[in-house]
């Protein structure tokens, strides 16, 4: 865990804790080997951990089957639903998306590619009640050497830049209490979403908690994150993004709305 910044904080975790609702987002671009399996563990796992849960499946204007996939996956069972991009607008604006519609108390994410083992939401979930954000690092990633040098100088340059000083900002493990997303706004479309959340919740305060989490290699698909346009999109958001966290106060209106979110429907198993 580093303790560099007063708002990122070890201890021992509160406790086992009874879930009332989670809303688990599931971004995909073109992933139609890996959707189902990875909609289907997480039901499974979901099953004995929360009274109350919905699936958030964001297909980012994919062009193979995922599409088809997610709309058989909404209508086979009632806590999956399928949010759908007419063309692909980035990680960012998929998260968005997902975030947006979240009903549930506790919002969730992972990627579709079936890289991280699900089951260790367990884990998050044993922090979440001291801290609003609990993050995963990949203790050992399954990536090529390529992507291992790429993403060392991006959270080294995060770090220089914005003071967020955490081990793996990208990794696609988080869990966020509801209110993050009632101060924290999504104005990045690519792959600088990550940065902006925790950039936006530092800023106002709130504590993050890191835990490791194993990385699997990717059995399907290709990965998007190393591509030269992706690479460029972060860096121009980084840079306005450094712009507009002098402007960010307390006070700030989110992404999400500040209403009960007793008010939700429940899902039914």
């Amino acid at each position: 865990m580093n303790t560099a910044s007063p708002t990122l904080a070890d201890a021992e975790p509160a406790g086992a804790k009874v879930i009332r609702s989670i809303s688990v987002i599931l971004p995909a671009f073109n992933e139609q080997f890996n959707v189902r399996k990875t909609v289907e563990t997480a039901r499974r796992v979901l099953r004995p951990l929360a009274e109350k849960w919905e699936i958030i499946v964001v297909n980012d204007g994919s062009v193979d089957a995922t599409r088809a996939i997610c709309d058989v996956l909404a209508r086979q069972f009632s806590d999956v639903r399928a949010i759908h991009h007419m063309e692909n607008l980035g990680y960012g604006a998929a998260l968005k998306s997902g975030i947006s519609a979240a009903r549930n108390e506790l919002i969730f994410f992972t990627d579709t590619d079936g890289q991280f083992d699900f089951q260790e939401l367990t884990q998050l979930l044993e922090w979440i009640d001291r801290y609003e954000i609990v993050i995963g690092y990949r203790g050992k990633r399954s990536d090529p050497f390529y992507r291992l040098v790429n993403a060392w100088g991006w959270n080294m340059l995060v770090r220089l830049l914005l003071g967020v000083r955490v081990r793996d900002i990208d990794c696609a493990f988080k869990i966020f209490r509801r209110e993050v997303f009632q101060r924290v706004q999504i104005r990045s479309v690519g792959a600088m979403v990550n940065t902006e959340i925790l950039a936006q919740a530092l800023r106002i305060g709130m504590k993050i908690h890191e835990i490791p989490v194993t990385h699997h290699p990717r059995n399907h698909g290709a990965p998007t994150g190393a591509k030269l346009r992706v690479i460029a999109k972060a860096f121009r958001e980084l840079c306005r993004l450094w712009s507009k966290l002098r402007r960010i106060n307390e006070d700030q209106e989110g992404l999400l709305p500040r209403v009960s979110v007793e008010l939700s429907q429940p899902a039914h198993h």
